[in-house]
């Protein structure tokens, strides 16, 4: 049988497939370390890799030279089948929080340096956020989860992202790239975003990540609504309601059997 199997082989497909294993666990490689982590010489790598960014499945970054997994590869995931839907997961857990606090919660995950919202659920007794449109992504340096899931990412790719000049939404957003890093540092150890009228003048979002049972960050979810509702003494008056949505959803990710990770 392993004969059999052996002859069917496409040698350059299998040469493709192992490029794009060595990604594995990985944001952004160079060309020499995929050549390392394949096994196969130089021009042999690169030759692979310009097909795969020809199709799509590997992308590269225009200053660095790095390579990463590109759009293809998260396209095909959302077509499997057995797939966890991370939208059928979150949706009990975000209703009951926007029909408990009577705000307007939200799904999102970090994609190539784009923090989309996946799903957003409003509960009718409070004021419905529009600014962010399921499909729809904010600036990286505006909202509760798009700080959140940046702050999360390698240090190569948020150097990346920063490169693209930060836009202000309002006065309070924070466009200056030093504070930024602060800020992003000061996010990954308290494990959460507060983002206080940075995106529209009166609202303030709350955002958490929610984790797969090794520690990878699957996604963010997220609260926004008016700033007296959101705030007490310079504090978030909700964030132990939401860690504790966060883990629920958690929970239901490993009863589902799944992990589907977006970023690390």
């Amino acid at each position: 049988m392993a004969e059999e199997t052996s002859t069917h082989n496409v040698r350059a497909v299998t040469r493709a497939l192992t490029i794009l294993n060595s990604f594995a666990g990985k944001g952004l490689q160079t060309l020499a370390e995929v050549t390392v982590a394949t096994g196969l010489d130089k021009g042999t790598t690169r030759r692979l890799l310009l097909t795969l960014m020809d199709s799509g499945f590997i992308a590269q970054d225009p200053a660095t030279q790095h390579y990463r997994l590109g759009r293809a590869i998260r396209d095909l995931a959302a077509s499997v089948a057995d797939d966890l839907d991370l939208k059928a997961v979150a949706l009990p857990v975000l209703t009951e929080l926007a029909a408990d606090l009577h705000i307007t919660a939200f799904l999102s995950i970090y994609d190539e340096g784009d923090v989309v919202c996946l799903d957003r659920i409003h509960d009718m007794k409070g004021i419905e956020v529009h600014w962010w449109a399921i499909g729809g992504t904010l600036a990286y340096n505006c909202g509760g989860a798009p700080k959140l899931l940046l702050a999360y990412q390698e240090p190569e790719e948020i150097e990346r992202v920063l490169k693209h000049q930060p836009v202000a939404l309002t006065p309070k957003s924070i466009v200056d790239r030093d504070q930024l890093r602060d800020r992003l540092a000061k996010i990954r150890k308290r494990g959460w975003e507060f983002a206080v009228d940075d995106v529209t003048l009166g609202l303030t979002a709350l955002a958490v990540p929610v984790r797969s049972p090794d520690g990878a960050i699957v996604c963010s979810i997220s609260m926004a609504g008016l700033t007296p509702q959101m705030i007490e003494n310079g504090k978030p008056v909700h964030l132990k309601r939401l860690q504790k949505a966060a883990e629920s959803m958690a929970r239901r990710l490993r009863l589902s059997g799944g992990s589907n990770r977006v970023n690390r």
